[in-house]
């Protein structure tokens, strides 16, 4: 029980820290930012390709997100 509420926990500040990279990226007029982008800083901060994608596919399932066009992020 400890270890999955270890891995709950862990997931969830994976997801916070994914979201603090896309808004400090998503600071410009539009606020949207290259999905590839997100990947390359993510990466660069220890994320996996895949970790990356399933995160993001959960910050559009929860509406913090979306694709306004294939291959862009925006908050909403």
């Amino acid at each position: 029980m400890l270890q999955n509420n270890l891995a709950k926990e862990r997931k969830i500040n994976k997801k916070i820290e994914l979201l603090s990279i896309i808004n400090q990226m998503t600071t410009g007029p539009k606020n949207i930012v290259q999905k590839e982008q997100i990947i390359i800083e993510a990466e660069s901060k220890g994320f996996t390709e895949k970790e990356i994608e399933s995160i993001l596919a959960e910050l559009k399932k929860d509406n913090i997100i979306y694709e306004p066009s294939p291959g862009y992020i925006k908050k909403k």
